[in-house]
């Protein structure tokens, strides 16, 4: 969870439909940007290690790198804008494949409950239950009836 403050400068808008972030990497002064390299490097410290895959790391750790080199404000803001998005969009999958697991366990428990014994040295037969399972666990259902309540329509 990320603290109040950070949370707020990311997500709260004024009439304009801008951020406090916005305004900081707007801000002409070397302390504007000096101050969004620190908010960026926080934010990426704490939500980092909840990433499964390197490679989402690794590109958002390379998308906080053309934040530190930006010449100017307006690439920062841009590539600040473009960081936050992709980092919830990551989150959002990693949160999704979690979902996923544990859907699809508890559908092979189910199985595995209901059949009482597997079929000892059909190795064939119990990975067709496991795919199977995995395709039968539900996950397009929820998938479409959660999205649209986290106020995520689609995602690339």
């Amino acid at each position: 969870e990320l603290p109040a403050v950070v949370k707020m400068a990311l997500t709260s808008k004024d009439s304009f439909g801008s951020t406090p972030l916005d305004y900081i990497c707007k801000n002409p002064l070397m302390e504007g940007m000096h101050a969004t390299r620190w908010m960026i490097r926080n934010i990426l410290v704490e939500r980092l290690p909840f990433l499964g895959l390197d490679q989402w790391k690794q590109e958002l750790l390379e998308s906080e790198e053309r934040v530190r080199s930006a010449a100017d404000t307006r690439t920062m803001s841009d590539e600040v804008e473009y960081l936050v998005d992709e980092l919830g969009r990551l989150e959002l999958l990693e949160a999704l494949s979690l979902l996923e697991m544990v859907l699809w366990r508890t559908k092979l428990l189910e199985e595995n409950k209901n059949k009482m014994m597997m079929v000892e040295g059909d190795a064939k037969k119990a990975r067709a239950d496991r795919e199977s399972c995995r395709v039968q666990c539900g996950i397009s259902i929820v998938v479409a009836n959660v999205l649209p309540f986290l106020g995520k329509q689609q995602y690339r």
